[in-house]
């Protein structure tokens, strides 16, 4: 056998061909396992992509959100969710996303790095999603029995990083129609309005449409990480029915629960 210093420049090449027609096979081969475990790893378990097949590049499975490793609390969408992930000529990666039924259009996530940082741009979509999927992520979602659409509208909505600081812009809106909830005979419950607006300090609101259940309140994000608080309120006619959900979502004062999260 001949040592490898003393191959012919030929032979040399042809041993590193070989090696980076494996890497290139690898690579554009990859399989869809790679995007599972990534994101499985980025929830912390929470958001899971199950049965998962294809590429890395283009593939499909099971959307299921769970309680977190090893919870017992989990739940799929029942359609599947599709992928594809391009590489740019400039260094970025774009992520689009298509669910039958949820996604009219695809919803579109670009990856572009800079010098100094990243930025992560979600182009404007409009998408459709059944509130009975967020009983997978456990309490208290599964005991409120959520029913209804939720209907979430992107704008221009951007996270840039950049050194040791972070810039949420643009906008998103998440509006959830004719909810229900198992813990109550009133149906619907109402219709409700969340609004996130980017800036250096990104705001949240919530509010009530329309509903014999009244929300609102708002939130922040700082340094202290996000905080949120809010009143929940029933009319008196509906306070015995409105009771026991009430007393859910957070601490009751009379008819009227202090909604406090972070």
């Amino acid at each position: 056998m001949q040592r490898p210093d003393l191959l012919q420049p030929g032979q040399r090449g042809m041993r590193w061909g070989m090696v980076l027609g494996v890497l290139l096979g690898l690579l554009l081969f990859a399989p869809a396992r790679w995007l599972a475990d990534a994101v499985d790893a980025a929830s912390r378990g929470r958001v899971q992509l199950r049965d998962a097949q294809g590429t890395l590049w283009r593939g499909n499975a099971q959307w299921v959100l769970t309680s977190g490793a090893g919870g017992r609390d989990a739940l799929a969408l029942p359609q599947r969710l599709h992928w594809r992930l391009s590489p740019q000529w400039d260094a970025s990666m774009v992520l689009q996303l298509q669910v039958a039924g949820s996604t009219p259009e695809p919803i579109s996530l670009a990856l572009a790095p800079s010098w100094s940082g990243f930025s992560l741009r979600l182009t404007s979509a409009h998408s459709v999603w059944p509130s009975q999927w967020l009983a997978g992520l456990g309490a208290p979602w599964n005991t409120m029995g959520l029913s209804g659409q939720m209907h979430l509208r992107l704008h221009q909505l951007q996270w840039s990083w950049q050194g040791q600081q972070g810039v949420l812009s643009g906008q998103a809106e998440l509006e959830c129609k004719d909810m229900a909830s198992a813990l109550s005979t009133v149906q619907p419950l109402g219709s409700y309005t969340l609004q996130l607006q980017g800036g250096q300090a990104p705001m949240l609101q919530l509010r009530t449409a329309q509903g014999k259940l009244r929300l609102h309140g708002t939130g922040s994000w700082g340094p202290q990480g996000f905080r949120f608080e809010g009143l929940a309120r029933s009319e008196s006619e509906n306070d015995s029915a409105l009771r026991n959900l009430l007393g859910v979502l957070g601490q009751r004062r009379g008819n009227t629960t202090v909604l406090r999260w972070g």
